[in-house]
C-alpha cells in the first residue's frame, strides 16, 4: 500500500499550500549558494569550495569589533549581485557606505539601504518586503537582505524610556523583540528563497570560570537557535615584520592587514567547529586562497618539505610566497583534487578523522534558552 499517496492527507494538503513530497520540497532545498569570496570559508559552510551561504535561510557573522564581518557581507553582496541579486540592507550602526561596499566589489548604486534603529521598525520592514516577493514568484530568489549588526537594535521601550528620562531596566524584553523577530523571518525567507546574513556583536562571560569556546552573543540566544549558519570570527593583526612581501600602506604603524580566524559554531548542512583563516590585506582586500594551503597540506594535495611545497605527481612549487597567489596553479592543479575530497570529507559519516577528533575533544555545548538581554 502506497501510504504516501494516501486519501488520509487530502484534507490536510486543503489546509496547507506548501504541503508537499519532502524530497520535492522547495523549502526544505537550498537551490543555490552565494560565495563568501573566500574558498575556505565556503567550504567550511557548505562543503564546497565554491558554493557559500545558503538560499533562503539566515547565515549569521558574529565577532567582536573590527574583525571583518562588515567587510565579509560586502564581499557576499558583490557575489550576490555577480548572480543578478539586489543586495537590501538594514543598517543599525549608520556605518554601511558606498565606499566600502565599492571597494568590495559591490555596485553601490544596485543597493537598497535603510537606516534602522528599533527591532521592531526592522522586522516589520523586512516581513513587509518578504511578503511583497512572496506575492510575486518571479521575484523570489532575486535578492539577499544583509541586517548589520543585530546587536545594535534597540527595543521600541528602550527608545521611548530614553525619550521620557526613565532608566527602567530592560528585563529581558530586547532579547525577547529578537528572537521573535529571527522566528518570523525565518519561514518567510524560505518562501521567498532569500538569503539573510547579518552580523551581531560577542562577549565573554565575566561570571564563566572557563571561557567557552563558543562565545555570548548580544541581543541573547534567538540569532543562535534560528539560524542555519553561524560562524564565529575572531582577528590579530598581520605585522609587516612577520610579512615582509605582503604590500602594505606606507604610513600604516607595523600592520599590513588582519589574520581572521572563522569558526561554524553552528551549521545544519556539515558538522560544525569547522574552523579556518582568513587574510585582509589593507590594499588588497580579502585573499580567495588564504586558509587553503593548510587545507590542501592536511590531506595530502600539497607535499609540504620544509619551507617549500610540492604536487604529489613530483611537481616542484617552491616557496608558498612565490606561488600563493598564482591563480593558475590554484584553480588548475590544486583545487579541482580539493574539492573532491572537501565534498567528500566535510559532511556527517565522511570519514574525517579530523573533524571527528575535534569535535571529541570539544565536548557538548550547553544549550540552555535564557532570554536575557546581555547588552
Amino acid at each position: 500500500m502506497d501510504l504516501i499517496n494516501s486519501d488520509v492527507f487530502k484534507s490536510v494538503d486543503k489546509l496547507n499550500g506548501d504541503a508537499a513530497i519532502l524530497s520535492e520540497n522547495p523549502l526544505s532545498i537550498v537551490s543555490d549558494w552565494v560565495s563568501t569570496g573566500s574558498y575556505a570559508l565556503n567550504a567550511i559552510i557548505s562543503g564546497s569550495l565554491y558554493k557559500g551561504i545558503p538560499m533562503g535561510r539566515i547565515t549569521g557573522m558574529s565577532g567582536p569589533s573590527q574583525c571583518g564581518k562588515t567587510l565579509i557581507m560586502n564581499c557576499i553582496f558583490a557575489n550576490a549581485q555577480k548572480m543578478g541579486m539586489t543586495p537590501v540592507i538594514w543598517d543599525t550602526e549608520a556605518a554601511e557606505d558606498a565606499e566600502s561596499a565599492r571597494s568590495c566589489g559591490c555596485d553601490p548604486t544596485k543597493m537598497k539601504y535603510y537606516p534602522v534603529e528599533t527591532v521592531e521598525e526592522c522586522r516589520n520592514q523586512i516581513v513587509t518586503f518578504l511578503d511583497n516577493v512572496i506575492k510575486r514568484p518571479e521575484l523570489k530568489g532575486k535578492f539577499i537582505i544583509g541586517i548589520d549588526s543585530l546587536g545594535n537594535l534597540a527595543s521600541s521601550k528602550e527608545i521611548a524610556d530614553a525619550l521620557a528620562g526613565k532608566s527602567a531596566v530592560d528585563m529581558g524584553l530586547r532579547a525577547k523583540s529578537l528572537k521573535s523577530m529571527m522566528r518570523t523571518l525565518t519561514y518567510r525567507a524560505a518562501k521567498a528563497n532569500i538569503p539573510i546574513v547579518f552580523s551581531n556583536h560577542i562577549y565573554d562571560d565575566p561570571s564563566a570560570l572557563f571561557p567557552s569556546l563558543v562565545k555570548n552573543q548580544s541581543g541573547g540566544k534567538g540569532s543562535v537557535y534560528l539560524s542555519s549558519v553561524l560562524v564565529q570570527m575572531a582577528t590579530k593583526s598581520d605585522k609587516i615584520t612577520d610579512n615582509k612581501d605582503d604590500s602594505s600602506i606606507a604610513i600604516a604603524h607595523k600592520v599590513s592587514g588582519t589574520h581572521i580566524t572563522a569558526m561554524t559554531v553552528k551549521n545544519r548542512f556539515l558538522p560544525p567547529y569547522l574552523k579556518t583563516d582568513l587574510h585582509v590585506n589593507f590594499k588588497s582586500g580579502l585573499s580567495k586562497y588564504a586558509g587553503l594551503l593548510d587545507i590542501a597540506t592536511g590531506y595530502g594535495v600539497i607535499i609540504q618539505n620544509g619551507a617549500t611545497y610540492a604536487l604529489p605527481d613530483g611537481t616542484k612549487l617552491g616557496y608558498y610566497k612565490n606561488w600563493g597567489a598564482n591563480d593558475e596553479i590554484w584553480e588548475t592543479k590544486i583545487l579541482p583534487d580539493l574539492e573532491k575530497i572537501i565534498t567528500a570529507e566535510f559532511t556527517y559519516g565522511g570519514g574525517s578523522s579530523e573533524i571527528d577528533n575535534e569535535l571529541s575533544a570539544l565536548g557538548s555545548i550547553n544549550d540552555e534558552d535564557e532570554d536575557v538581554d546581555e547588552s
